[in-house]
């Protein structure tokens, strides 16, 4: 039974604000959260997500030169690394067994290569498109214990995986019931904001309309479990005292 959940702040990246709300004019930059997630139950410690990979520590040029509206900045110190937060948090890496891997990018998946003693949930779509690139980014690490999960999987009572494709085919979300709390739907970057979600305006997507279907299905799940939801990178969400009062 999920017993606690508990948010990871993994750092943070300068964005263009036009790569989060389609239409947005190009050259209004603005900070967003980067998040990692502890599950507890009674079937032990799920990590979700590992943050930003190393070679983003003190280098917001990781990227090197971009283009005004494709403009990623990462603001990450050493102690945003995914190990020293698990520090924070009282554990090491292998007290990590099982880890959720919601998608492929930079800032969900670049610590994930430290688990190589762990069980790394994915969706088949996401590790088949990965293992189609011939050039692979520095943080995947194609050597990991995957373990393929569908559409619905339950890692343990309380955590389902939503299958939500479009920003990535294999993107998942998390609909989460802590024992005693509020459920709470993690959209990931299925949502990247509250202003996606009300305005209906979809952020960075690979399949605009599997992205709107994704967006749809999250919807109905939120009203059915009236779920507390929790956006992928809002800015407003980036605060303890926030977080806290999903979790009670």
């Amino acid at each position: 039974m999920l017993r606690d959940v508990r948010f990871l702040n993994m750092g943070s990246c300068l964005i263009d604000r036009s790569q989060l709300v389609t239409g947005h004019p190009v050259g209004d930059v603005v900070r967003i959260p980067i998040w990692a997630y502890l599950l507890r139950g009674d079937e032990g410690t799920w990590l979700v997500d590992t943050g930003m990979p190393m070679g983003c520590i003190g280098n917001e040029r990781y990227f090197g030169e971009m283009e005004p509206g494709d403009l990623i900045l990462p603001q990450m110190t050493d102690e945003d690394m995914i190990d020293r937060v698990l520090v924070r948090a009282g554990l090491r890496l292998r007290d990590i067994g099982e880890v959720i891997f919601t998608h492929a990018h930079f800032d969900h998946a670049g610590g994930s290569a430290l688990f190589q003693d762990a069980r790394v949930l994915a969706h088949p779509d996401e590790v088949a498109a990965l293992r189609q690139d011939p050039e692979l980014p520095e943080w995947i690490d194609l050597g990991l214990r995957y373990e393929a999960v569908q559409d619905g999987f339950e890692p343990m009572p309380g955590v389902r995986l939503i299958h939500t494709p479009g920003h990535t085919p294999g993107h998942l979300s998390l609909l989460l019931r802590p024992q005693g709390g509020r459920t709470i739907l993690l959209t990931v970057d299925a949502v990247y904001t509250r202003r996606n979600w009300d305005e209906d305006i979809l952020g960075a997507m690979t399949d605009r309309a599997r992205g709107q279907a994704s967006v749809e299905r999250l919807r109905a799940v939120a009203a059915a479990e009236d779920a507390a939801v929790f956006f992928g990178h809002d800015p407003d969400q980036a605060t303890e005292a926030f977080w806290c009062s999903f979790i009670g």
